[in-house]
Order: C-alpha cells, then sequence, then structure tokens
C-alpha cells in the first residue's frame, strides 16, 4: 500500500497531468533548503496581470521591465513532501562539445563589450547567450531532478499555455518580504568548483560583486528606506562558488511594489548604468531574452503578506523534446573573453546535468 505522504504526491502529480493535457496554466516549485513541494493551478487560462504586486499567486516577470508581469491565481493549491531518490552517477554526465563558431562569436561579443566599458561608456554589463539541447524528458521530470540535485536553490516548472514552458534552479534571491522585514542578496561574481575549498577570489569577481552591492545600497535608500549590508561572504550554488552580501531592513506596505520595480533588473543580471547597459544588451545580444534574468515567486497574503521572489536564473524554456538553456556573466574592464566563454560553460552544466 502507497504511504500516505506517497498518495499526496501522486495526486499533486496526477492534478498537474490533467493540467497539461488540458492546456491550464500550472507552477510546481520547492524553496531553498525545503523539502515540500507546492503546486499552484489555475482554472482557465486567462493571462493575468499584476502591477502593484498585492494580489495572491504566482509572479512571472520577463527581463524586459517594460513589458508586463504574469500573475498566477492560486485556484487550486496542492502541496507534498519531495521524494527522496537516488541521484544519478555524475560521472556519468558528459558535456556538449564545443561550439567553435558559437564560441567566437560570444568572445567577440564580450571583447566589443570591453572596448566599450574601457572608452567609459559603461561600467559593466552583463552578456548572456542560448544554447539549445534535444531532450526526450519532459518538463516535469527535469523539474523533479532539479529539486533533488540542487537542494539548496529555489526550483521550478512553470506553464502557461499562452506563453510556454519554463524550469529552473535559481540560487539568487530578488527580494524576500515577511510582514514589514525585507532582505535581498548581491548575488555576482562565479568561480566553477574544484574540490572543497573555497576559492581564492581575484579583483574582477570582487569589484563585480561590489558593483552589485553599492547599486542595490543607492536605489533602495533613494525610496527613504534604510538597508543594512553583511560582510561579503562566499555561497555555494552547486557546481559553482559565487560572491554574496545580504541586504535588509524594514518596509512599508505601501512602499513594496516601487521597491520590486527599483530592484529589478539588478545589475547582476543588467549593467551599470541600467538604461544603457539595458539598451547595449537589446542592441547587441542578439536573441530575446524573455524571461531569462527576469524574476518570479510567490506572493501570500495570509497571516500577513509574505513576498518570496527570485531571479530567474539557470533556467531553461521547454519546448517538447528541446531545451532553450541561457546562461550568461557580467562583463567589467577586466574581462577575458576565454574566461567568460568558461564560465557561461560552467553555468550551463546546472541544467544540462539533469537532461
Amino acid at each position: 500500500m502507497p504511504s500516505p505522504k506517497n498518495k499526496t504526491l501522486e495526486k499533486l502529480m496526477a492534478e498537474l497531468d490533467a493540467h497539461r493535457q488540458n492546456h491550464l496554466p500550472f507552477v510546481i516549485f520547492k524553496y531553498p533548503g525545503e523539502k515540500e513541494l507546492k503546486a499552484i493551478l489555475q482554472s482557465d487560462d486567462s493571462l493575468c496581470f499584476t502591477t502593484n504586486f498585492s494580489e495572491a499567486g504566482f509572479v512571472f516577470s520577463p527581463f524586459d521591465d517594460a513589458q508586463q508581469t504574469i500573475l498566477m491565481r492560486p485556484d487550486h493549491v496542492f502541496k507534498a513532501k519531495l521524494p527522496a531518490v537516488e541521484l544519478p552517477d555524475h560521472k556519468r554526465f558528459h558535456p556538449q562539445m564545443e561550439d567553435e563558431e558559437e564560441a567566437s562569436r560570444y568572445k567577440r561579443l564580450v571583447a566589443n563589450a570591453v572596448t566599450t566599458i574601457k572608452q567609459k561608456q559603461l561600467r559593466k554589463v552583463v552578456l548572456s547567450r542560448p544554447i539549445e539541447v534535444a531532450t526526450a524528458k519532459s518538463a516535469i521530470q527535469i523539474f523533479n531532478q532539479l529539486s533533488l540535485e540542487y537542494s539548496s536553490a529555489f526550483c521550478y516548472c512553470w506553464y502557461h499555455p499562452r506563453v510556454g514552458c519554463w524550469v529552473g534552479a535559481t540560487p539568487e534571491i530578488l527580494l524576500e518580504v515577511q510582514g514589514t522585514q525585507f532582505t535581498t542578496v548581491a548575488l555576482a561574481g562565479t568561480i566553477e568548483k574544484s574540490g572543497t575549498d573555497i576559492p581564492n577570489w581575484q579583483a574582477k569577481e570582487r569589484e563585480e560583486q561590489q558593483l552589485v552591492t553599492h547599486y542595490i545600497e543607492e536605489v533602495v535608500s533613494s525610496l527613504g528606506i534604510e538597508i543594512n549590508s553583511s560582510e561579503v561572504g562566499t555561497t555555494d550554488a552547486g557546481t559553482l562558488w559565487h560572491l554574496k552580501t545580504t541586504l535588509s531592513g524594514k518596509v512599508k506596505q505601501q512602499q513594496v511594489a516601487s521597491m520590486i520595480r527599483t530592484l529589478h533588473p539588478t545589475p547582476a543580471v543588467c549593467g551599470i548604468p541600467l538604461k544603457e547597459s539595458m539598451t547595449y544588451i537589446k542592441k547587441h545580444e542578439g536573441y530575446p531574452r524573455k524571461f531569462y534574468t527576469g524574476f518570479l515567486g510567490e506572493i501570500k497574503k495570509e497571516p500577513e503578506q509574505e513576498i518570496r521572489f527570485f531571479v530567474n536564473l539557470r533556467c531553461m524554456e521547454f519546448k517538447g523534446g528541446k531545451a532553450i538553456i541561457y546562461v550568461g556573466g557580467g562583463i567589467t574592464k577586466d574581462s577575458d573573453p576565454e574566461k567568460e566563454w568558461q564560465e557561461t560553460i560552467a553555468k550551463s552544466r546546472t541544467i544540462l546535468k539533469v537532461l
């Protein structure tokens, strides 16, 4: 006989399957460090939006802040425990062969950005690229594997018949609000793991992280909100290390929407100055990011307002039989095109490992 926990999980998965078969919106997700899966199901295929972030539901917002933020209504909510199963042997993972043409294109993109930065037109810009991969797995199977593989990440599978299907495992908080208390993070600088030793961070990564921290401090303070910053530390993100600063304080409910709009996009996904970096990305990156480096997460209203939003990194767009993975990195005056190319390869392994 299946245990009650297994029955709960079976019911959740059956509801998701029925919703998908009927082309109805849903999202299933897991918070960092937690063992509970949560699914939010919308009962019709209407496309709802939010501007004030005051309604309960699940938010899915694109990178381009000029576009609307989608809100999935919580018409039905299901919860279940994450099943404990044995993970596949990582030694069997074989990375893709390097695409020489794409490598050359991306390195030129980085080199041109470094020249622009040295000419004082920008201080930092984040440049990314898509990778298309065939997969025999379903979006839910990929989500399940990510949830087991990356316990410290926010893992999700989001589907709307009028938008598409996205899956990811992101390490980065955009904003958490519990009552009047808020927390955000500056996460920048990346080194691929080799063993368990904390990396020796170089000037390029430290400067990149400092730029993001100072930007967040300035824009939040400009709203009249006091903000406190922690010391810079190293955080574990699956196969990668990042530099991280935690920033926190108190916020009034009427300030929350302005804070969200001010924080997104941060220099960690766009650049400095923000407007000029956004223009540069749209002109030179060569593809539409859609929801990559946007943000997503849940708004709860009871017993008090709670917001948990994450930056949409380490993600993929799922198109039945193929996955489009998105990866990128922050470019500064000290960036080396070859190292930046290798960084995108390292970041792609988060998703490639489970495909």
